[in-house]
């Protein structure tokens, strides 16, 4: 309890804070996004004039086998390939197993991903586990040659 004090008089003076104790005070910096490193640039925002982004798409064309003339589109989702009827792109040959491999998008680039399939994935003859493809890449999935094409 503080005491009253009298008219013309000075307040008691209060009693020095116990040593190590500190001012409950403390100031939190505003958050402050990262600075771009040199060469950064964010396209989207230049001249401020928003730019929708253009995704990047590519396509399987089926040119020779049992399949033949089939094509798919690919975009932001994986295609899962094989002979199994919930596939994105059915191939009715029996040398393609019934999930056999995925084409998938990580950040710009698509790579192909065999699952575990009998007869393998080949890309330009060359057999694979996972690879990612560039443009007219030839994938071999059983019977079934498979161009890859961006755009």
């Amino acid at each position: 309890m503080i005491a009253p004090t009298a008219p013309g008089s000075l307040p008691p003076a209060e009693p020095p804070p116990p040593p190590g104790a500190h001012e409950a005070t403390s100031v939190m910096p505003a958050f402050q996004p990262p600075a771009p490193l040199a060469g950064d640039v964010d396209e989207t925002m230049v001249l401020g004039a928003p730019k929708a982004p253009t995704e990047v798409q590519a396509e399987l064309t089926i040119e020779t086998g049992p399949d033949a003339g089939h094509s798919v589109r690919v975009g932001a989702g994986a295609v899962r390939v094989g002979r199994s009827p919930d596939n994105d792109l059915i191939l009715r040959d029996p040398a393609t197993s019934g999930h056999h491999a995925r084409l998938e998008r990580r950040g710009a680039q698509f790579w192909i991903v065999d699952l575990g399939s009998t007869n393998g994935t080949l890309v330009n003859g060359e057999p694979v586990q996972e690879k990612e493809l560039k443009h007219d890449d030839r994938v071999t999935i059983g019977q079934n040659a498979v161009k890859f094409s961006l755009g």
